[in-house]
């Protein structure tokens, strides 16, 4: 008879009915969660093999399917694997249901916070942490005697060996069996493919679906200078081929190498705002930062967009577009969990690397043996144990298997897809044209969504209708500041509205410069408008969302409307121009604008999570949005 358990969920009173659980799931209490959800633990022994020891809880959310009464509830739920590796998998799987259209469908999503993460036991390094944290990260990626404190701290309690990709999914397949699904259709997003295909490795017959979205192979760390380097000369040549890109920067490639030799010679140093404080700050940038924040730019269509612009001001003198850039990817690695990263990456990656086989990977690239170095440093003493041969062993698999790969990604290139689809029979693997490590940002991204959706519920790749792939592409990318005269300055400033969102802007102009500030609504500083035309004005600020822009309407001479746009975002929040200031503008509740338009500071959770007063709940559910790969 089928565990009843499942029969129980659909009526919402999904108990614990298996040995591991340490409760009932009960409706979920954690912020943001969807009102259906329930939540619970369950638990595992960390080491799998002997069975006795320490345990650890997992934390399990389950989201019942909400069918039509014509269909019924299907056996087989959506599973989610997040990147990192060290993301919390339950954050990013509410996430992408959302995005792919998977949420409140005929299947369960059943999501775990995989052991070492999120909440259940995150391993996280607060030593990595604080006032520093980012300068650290651009510095040395892992500084050293920080990663060996955290590890001399953590393995006083756990047992570090047991934190890798092999555990992980044993665990994820004992809480299937304990809830009594079927076979599970699973997503992994970068770090999350390699243990996609471990579980299919390991436990063929629990998996219906594999869709992997960044594909991992073995020997990824010692191919990310090589990645990343011809991702950023693919980027270049498409400048070089682009008319308007090709006439705004004619020497990007030398402006890059001078960049490059600039900050090896001697570091430089930019003054900022911190978001979260508004304190200034100083940012040191040295060889390995710049080379770091380009290869995180490079994830990013958005930031793709930018990458001309920000080494031509730099060739230029100007630092700060980098600067900003690069403290926003300093702060970002503070949401991770480090020790599970370690753990997966020492036993996983680092171990297997012999240092005759650097100097050849890394030959000619930006990034050099940098990240090679410093991650086979921050491994020193940390305690593996032996995962066999399996592991470098290509996956050979009939299961139906969705693969996706950007055309010029910098963590897990289209090559990795075409390896590893040669041995899984049924796979399919598309490429996004121009496509980064994530896609946000690129117009048609629903395309990709789409097809994700149609291929779980296909339950087979081989009818896919692609061809929705030709019609996305990445933003144009921006160009240099223009001169504007002053006559048509002076049409443009005034104060601008949107009534239903209780928004107010005012742009002034000071000293031939526009500037914009907010008069109503969630609270920025005043910056300055950069003219890219003489009605298109780059919002730039220490925090603000890149490529974030306001477009000027206008009639008979003069300004009636701005538009905010980000790259590539379907819709524009249209404000109109008030003659009178602010009168009769009624107060609205604005979570809906910080959603939709502005991200006025970018990333600002992953940028306010410092120190100890960061907890395991907001470390598990404030999800990164990138791999730190």
């Amino acid at each position: 008879m089928k565990n009843p358990f499942a029969v129980l969920a659909v009526l919402g009173n999904l108990l614990a009915i298996a040995p591991g659980f340490a409760a009932e799931l009960i409706p979920c209490k954690e912020p943001g969660m969807p009102p259906e959800a329930r939540c619970g633990t369950y638990e595992v022994f960390e080491n799998r093999a002997a069975r006795t020891g320490r345990k650890i809880p997992l934390k399990i959310v389950v989201v019942p399917a909400a069918p039509s009464a014509d269909t019924g509830r299907l056996p087989d739920p959506i599973t989610f694997f997040a990147g990192g590796p060290g993301e919390a998998s339950i954050p990013f799987g509410l996430f992408k249901a959302q995005q792919l259209g998977l949420a409140g469908g005929k299947r369960d999503l059943l999501l775990v916070d995989l052991r070492g993460t999120g909440m259940s036991g995150g391993l996280f390094c607060t030593e990595l942490e604080g006032e520093t944290s980012g300068q650290g990260f651009l510095d040395d990626f892992l500084p050293t005697d920080k990663i060996h404190a955290c590890r001399d701290r953590l393995k006083k309690e756990v047992d570090l060996s047991w934190y890798t990709t092999d555990a992980v999914v044993d665990d994820v397949e004992e809480v299937r069996t304990a809830l009594g699904y079927g076979p599970l259709n699973l997503i992994g997003n970068s770090w999350g493919t390699h243990a996609v295909l471990t579980y299919l490795r390991r436990h063929p017959a629990s998996v219906r679906t594999a869709t992997l979205d960044g594909v991992v192979v073995p020997g990824v760390l010692l191919g990310t200078a090589r990645a990343s380097q011809e991702a950023l000369d693919g980027l270049i040549a498409e400048c070089e081929g682009d008319p308007a890109c090709g006439r705004a920067y004619p020497k990007l490639r030398e402006e890059l190498a001078a960049v490059l030799r600039r900050v090896a010679a001697d570091p430089v140093r930019i003054g900022l705002i911190d978001p979260p404080t508004r304190r200034p700050v100083e940012l040191r940038l040295a060889q390995t930062g710049v080379a770091q924040t380009l290869r995180y730019m490079l994830y990013s269509p958005t930031e793709v967009a930018l990458l001309p612009l920000v080494i031509h001001e730099a060739a230029q003198g100007n630092w700060k577009l980098l600067g900003r850039l690069a403290f926003t990817h300093g702060a970002d690695m503070s949401g991770m969990s480090a020790g599970f990263l370690q753990s997966v990456s020492c036993a996983e990656e680092v171990a297997l690397i012999r240092d005759g086989e650097i100097a050849p990977a890394v030959a000619g690239t930006f990034l050099g043996d940098f990240r090679v170095r410093r991650q086979k440093a921050a491994c020193e003493g940390w305690p593996v144990r032996d995962l066999g041969p399996d592991l470098q062993a290509p996956v050979v698999s009939d299961v139906p298997a969705l693969l996706i790969s950007g055309e010029r990604d910098p963590a897990t290139p289209s090559s990795n897809g075409e390896r590893v689809a040669r041995t899984l029979k049924r796979a399919r693997h598309i490429v996004v044209p121009d496509g980064s490590h994530y896609l946000e940002g690129m117009q048609g991204g629903d395309c990709v969504h789409g097809l994700v959706a149609a291929f779980i519920e296909a339950g087979t790749a081989e009818k896919l209708d692609t061809s929705c792939l030709a019609r996305m592409r990445r933003p144009d990318f921006e160009l240099p500041e223009v001169k504007v005269a002053r006559a048509d300055l002076e049409r443009l400033p005034g104060t601008y509205t949107h009534e239903e969102m209780g928004m107010a802007l005012k742009v002034e102009l000071e000293s031939d410069a526009l500037r914009i500030s907010v008069l109503k609504g969630p609270p920025f500083p005043r910056v300055r408008l950069i003219p890219t035309s003489p009605t298109r004005f780059r919002w730039e600020g220490d925090g603000m969302a890149p490529g974030l822009a306001v477009v000027f309407q206008g009639a008979e001479g003069k300004a009636t409307a701005l538009s905010v746009v980000q790259p590539n975002k379907p819709a524009e929040v249209v404000m109109k121009r008030s003659e009178n200031g602010l009168q009769g503008l009624g107060f609205v509740v604005l979570g809906a604008l910080v959603a939709i338009i502005v991200l006025f500071f970018y990333r600002i959770a992953a940028a306010t999570r410092k120190g100890r007063e960061v907890t395991a709940l907001a470390r598990g559910w404030l999800p990164s949005r990138s791999s730190r790969r």
